[in-house]
């Protein structure tokens, strides 16, 4: 997992070349290039499990941070289990869903040491890659 704002630009199916946090960067490219449409992501930057607290127009909210996870179309959730994956529905606030999956992605860290250890062994590069 790597700190807040370290990104690489990875291409996805659905937006193009966009930034994607460092340390799930290549199984987000992975995911792409075997055809699942990733539609946002985060590591959660080590925070996993920690206390959150946010507000927006449907009120004030209190939740843990989701380990490592991405959102997927609903679509992709067939070759996403074939490769592993559980994926699950994903509400927004107003109970929505609109057809976006979530699932929980096999890299990245848990723990802010996990976060620093990463950093001591990975070195950040442009991530670019073709799905046909």
């Amino acid at each position: 997992m790597c700190r807040h704002g370290t990104q690489v630009i990875v291409f996805t199916i659905e937006s193009g070349n966009v930034p994607v946090d460092a340390c799930i960067a290549d199984e987000i490219v992975y995911l792409n290039r075997e055809g699942v449409v990733t539609l946002g992501c985060c590591c959660s930057h080590g925070k996993a499990g920690q206390i959150v607290e946010w507000e927006n127009a449907y009120g004030k909210w209190k939740g843990h941070y989701d380990p490592p996870n991405v959102l997927i179309k609903q679509e992709s959730c067939d070759i996403a289990k074939k490769l592993g994956y559980r994926p699950y529905p994903y509400y927004y606030a107003d109970g929505q869903s609109g057809g976006v999956w979530q699932m929980q992605l096999k890299t990245g860290c848990v723990t802010e040491e996990e976060v620093e250890e990463w950093h001591k062994q990975n070195t950040i590069k442009e991530i670019g890659v073709t799905v046909e």
